[in-house]
């Protein structure tokens, strides 16, 4: 069972990964094709894209009820987003961070210390339908107000006009991206189960380990693409963005099938690291001191998961 729980974990992560990233180029295409503006796109597409892993790994997980897998892949890959996303891309370039993120980080904030006290004991639907409706709400906030640089909008533009492809191909390439990412997410989940089982680990601890490390590796990948090209605004939008998604979709999804557990130690971890890039942001750079603090504190989240 180990081995067959391995193989299906490895060959869902390829499929969320390459899924995920086919689903967005396509949905890029056609959002270009419609005239949708590029803050647009990576306010609703990019960033829903790159937290489509987590989404639906959490709500398939919820559906066949390994409540332990759905939460902690959501607040989980939070964590990871925080301490290894974007700690390692402050390690590997000090990130400045434009002040107008400040509302944004300070929205999400409050976000995070709203979904502490809801699951205090426990997530039931009425949390995961006040979660999602204030998710919502932040999405056409992030949309109106738009918390990109003109700068930062032509240099995705440039990178989304790199893949010249037709119409039909865009279409298929979402078809086919989005199925890649729900066969990947069944097997990813039923992976994962098959390891806690044979490893006799519960698998809420494999939700905040593997699960949720897995599925952030869009995230990372992106942001220490834009950290090379010294683009800390994109990198925070990305994992602010991912964050509010995990939250706002994975778990706020997941509790609509099913009640999820409390993660009353892993939330105030969350809080702490959430209010550090908070303080951090205040002094408009997030530098490698402080991506090594961010880092520390993720290990000391793992060490923690026997007590949560």
């Amino acid at each position: 069972m180990l081995i067959l729980g391995i193989f299906y974990f490895l060959l869902g992560l390829i499929l969320l990964y390459y899924g995920s990233d086919w689903f967005v180029l396509g949905s890029e295409r056609l959002a270009k094709y419609i005239n949708v503006s590029n803050f647009v796109i990576g306010a609703t597409v990019v960033a829903m894209g790159t937290s489509l892993p987590e989404i639906l790994t959490s709500v398939y997980a919820s559906y066949t009820h390994i409540s332990g897998i759905a939460i902690g892949n959501a607040i989980g890959s939070c964590i990871c987003n925080i301490g290894v996303v974007l700690g390692l891309s402050a390690i590997v370039m000090p990130l400045s961070i434009n002040n107008n993120l400040r509302s944004n980080i300070l929205f999400y904030l409050l976000y995070v210390i709203l979904t502490a006290i809801l699951g205090v004991n426990g997530f039931s639907w009425i949390d995961g339908a006040i979660l999602l409706v204030i998710f919502l709400i932040y999405l056409r906030w992030t949309i109106k107000n738009g918390y990109i640089d003109n700068i930062e909008i032509e240099k995705i533009e440039k990178d989304i006009e790199k893949h010249n492809i037709s119409l039909a191909f865009s279409l298929v390439l979402s078809i086919v991206g989005l199925i890649g990412v729900l066969v990947g997410a069944k097997l990813f989940v039923d992976g994962a189960k098959n390891i806690a089982i044979a490893l006799n680990i519960s698998d809420k601890i494999i939700g905040f380990t593997l699960v949720a490390f897995g599925t952030s590796v869009p995230e990372l990948m992106v942001s220490l693409a834009a950290a090379k090209r010294n683009l800390g605004g994109i990198i925070l939008g990305n994992v602010i963005g991912s964050n509010m998604a995990d939250i706002g979709g994975a778990l706020a999804i997941s509790c609509l099938f099913t009640n999820l557990p409390s993660a009353n130690i892993q939330m105030v971890i969350l809080i702490v690291m959430s209010f550090l890039i908070y303080l951090f942001a205040r002094f408009g750079k997030i530098n490698r001191l402080h991506g090594l603090i961010l880092l520390i504190i993720y290990i000391i989240s793992i060490a923690t998961l026997r007590m949560g």
